[in-house]
């Protein structure tokens, strides 16, 4: 939890000095409130003239999260998904790796049974902000 999240879950709380500290956040910290859990807790202690900075962007966060949910559903409901991941393992991973790289991860938890909400979030978190390491070497 960032320094944001730890001055909102306090008991006393100055609206304003929350805002001030909301509006000096990089927008990569305001997207790990978001793909950590607690960006509510913060919107909730913020004035309501000054929610709509973090509301926004949640929306558009949850969009992309749904989408990516909605991607990995249909690539799950294919029937040539579905016989391969009744096979073995490694046929498994060789198919997922050759037809769906970008999904690997999520696809690869799918297998195993531990898909959770918490890793769309993680994974539209490092797609949005890993596409910005860009090297001209």
């Amino acid at each position: 939890m960032n320094k944001v999240g730890k001055y909102a879950a306090m008991d006393t709380v100055d609206d304003l000095e929350l805002m001030n500290m909301v509006f000096e956040l990089p927008e990569k910290d305001k997207m790990i409130m978001w793909s950590e859990g607690y960006i509510d807790l913060v919107i909730e202690k913020l004035p309501a003239y000054a929610r709509d900075v973090l509301v926004n962007r949640k929306e558009k966060w949850e969009d992309t999260k749904a989408y990516y949910e909605k991607k990995i559903e249909e690539i799950i409901g294919q029937e040539e998904f579905k016989m391969k991941q009744k096979g073995e393992r490694k046929d498994f991973a060789l198919f997922v790796k050759g037809r769906y790289p970008e999904y690997q991860s999520l696809l690869f938890l799918s297998y195993d049974g531990n898909l959770k909400e918490d890793d769309f979030r993680k994974f539209v978190f490092r797609r949005r902000q890993g596409s910005r390491k860009k090297y001209l070497h």
